[in-house]
C-alpha cells in the first residue's frame, strides 16, 4: 500500500499515524538524546523567533502558527528584543552592598 494521504511520515501502512503513538515515539527519542526539554512548543517558539528575526510581522507569525490574535503570538511566542543593561547594573549594586 502506498502513501494514501501524501504525508511526510506515514505509518508503515502508508496511512496517518496515531497521535498517541507519535507522542510516545517522540518522548523515547527525546529521552535517548537527552533532549527531554524539547517539545512541539519549542519548535513553535523557534519558528516565531526566526520569523521575527527576519523582520516578518507578528501578523505573519500569527497566521503561520494559527493564532487568531496577534497578541498571542507576541506575548507567548516571540522573544523581546529589548535588553536593559541598566537592570543588571542595579542588581549588581544591590548584591555588592
Amino acid at each position: 500500500m502506498g502513501n494514501v494521504n501524501d504525508v511526510v511520515f506515514p505509518s508503515a501502512l502508508g496511512t496517518l499515524r496515531d497521535p498517541s503513538a507519535v507522542h510516545k515515539q517522540w518522548r523515547t527519542v527525546r529521552s535517548c538524546l537527552k533532549l527531554d526539554w524539547v517539545t512541539s512548543h519549542t519548535f513553535r517558539k523557534t519558528l516565531a523567533t526566526l520569523l521575527d528575526a527576519q523582520g516578518l510581522s507578528a501578523r505573519v507569525g500569527a497566521d503561520q502558527l494559527g493564532h487568531a490574535q496577534v497578541s498571542m503570538t507576541q506575548d507567548v511566542y516571540m522573544g523581546r528584543k529589548a535588553i536593559h543593561t541598566e537592570v543588571a547594573d542595579v542588581l549588581d549594586r544591590a548584591v555588592s552592598k
